[in-house]
């Protein structure tokens, strides 16, 4: 990291280079070991602002340092910038397009409260067990799904409901883009990610989600004449 600090001009300091990169091997190693969806959902908000920080520290020096000839990098450290390079292309925030939510929705027996998937008519045996959806307005789109009257997006929640099931919220991502979304469908196995089927967390509370990302708003000043 000292020699690719030293290239950086006055631009950036050396400890803001390095705080860079701890905070993306941090990120690295969560994601590698499945460790983001099993923290708590302040947990989850802060690494999302700590994502997004990541990119914007990377991007303005990218674009800082755009006109520079480039300076041939250690061999030692040329695998770690790839990989480096590899894991911000891979991230939601990265993606084109609106910042949202992506959330997923898991069925489950209104009776029981297990999870129960939703059985098709058709000959093959098919099922559906959960639901991905994008939204720029968590609380809304839920209170949407929630609606046996709704028609728009998440016709697949509608059938679920008209067969007797109901969903709870199991898990969120922010900021995401609609790009994130089709990336975890394609996938598959949604069971991997949800906490309510694997047991290491429960449901969770769209208004509180929104309100945990918003900043909290500064105390009013006091008035002079007031002690």
């Amino acid at each position: 990291m000292t020699a690719t600090a030293d290239r950086f001009g006055p631009g950036r300091s050396r400890e803001e280079l390095r705080l860079v990169e701890l905070a993306s091997g941090l990120l690295m190693l969560l994601d590698a070991h499945r460790l983001t969806g099993r923290l708590p959902l302040e947990v989850q908000v802060q690494t999302s602002r700590l994502r997004h920080a990541v990119k914007l520290a990377v991007q303005a020096e990218a674009a800082r340092t755009a006109t520079r000839p480039p300076t041939p990098p250690p061999a030692a450290s040329r695998d770690q910038a790839a990989a480096l390079r590899a894991w911000i292309a891979a991230q939601p925030w990265i993606q084109p397009g609106p910042q949202g939510w992506v959330y997923l929705l898991c069925f489950r027996d209104p009776t029981t409260g297990q999870h129960r998937p939703l059985e098709g008519n058709g000959c093959r045996g098919q099922y559906a067990g959960h639901y991905w959806g994008w939204t720029d307005d968590l609380v809304r789109r839920i209170s949407q799904h929630r609606n046996p009257r709704w028609r728009g997006a998440g016709r697949l929640v509608q059938v679920a409901l008209a067969a007797g099931l109901t969903f709870e919220l199991a898990w969120l991502e922010y900021p995401a883009t609609r790009g994130r979304e089709r990336r975890l469908k394609n996938q598959g196995s949604a069971y991997r990610r949800c906490p309510l089927c694997r047991g290491t967390g429960g449901p969770l509370d769209p208004a509180a989600a929104v309100a945990a990302v918003q900043p909290s708003p500064l105390p009013a000043p006091r008035s002079a004449g007031r002690r």
